[in-house]
């Protein structure tokens, strides 16, 4: 009988185990990037052309990496929560979606303005037709000082 209850309560451990376990994935959050340290620290339009002139390269050194990127304001997406950087003659940039703790800070931004934006790299949609401009993607992003 002691052997028949040892092997339900390890049964019953288990369960639970998995259960809090679970539970905590399930309610985990994101690690903002405010105070993380990134990795690269570059200007948008070099950002822009090394992934333009080579783009397997540019993946191999800047893909799942933070970047912390220098440039000008060409657009501001309040509604997509969105700051788009690079050169106002040029078609392609690199596009900032802005953690939520970021979106009030969007306000006080104007276009033109020279800014730092600190944020995840996650890849580079190509144009290839040359009539829209290719984008270099940047999520989870904050306003760095």
């Amino acid at each position: 009988m002691t052997k028949k209850r040892i092997i339900i309560g390890g049964i019953v451990l288990i369960i639970m185990m998995t259960a809090v376990y679970g539970w905590y994935q399930y309610n985990r959050t994101v690690q903002g990037l405010a105070e993380v340290r990134a990795d690269y620290s570059v200007n948008a339009t070099a950002l822009i052309n090394e992934f333009v002139s080579n783009e397997d390269a540019a993946n191999k050194k800047y893909l799942n990496k933070i970047l912390s990127v220098k440039g000008m304001i060409k657009n501001i997406e309040s509604a997509q929560g969105t700051i788009v950087l690079g050169d106002t003659a040029d078609m392609n940039s690199v596009r900032c979606v802005l953690d939520s703790s970021a979106h009030p800070l969007t306000g006080a931004l104007h276009r033109g303005a020279v800014i730092t934006i600190k944020g995840a790299i996650t890849g580079f949609n190509k144009d290839e037709t040359g009539l829209l401009g290719s984008d270099v993607q940047l999520n989870r992003c904050v306003i760095a000082n």
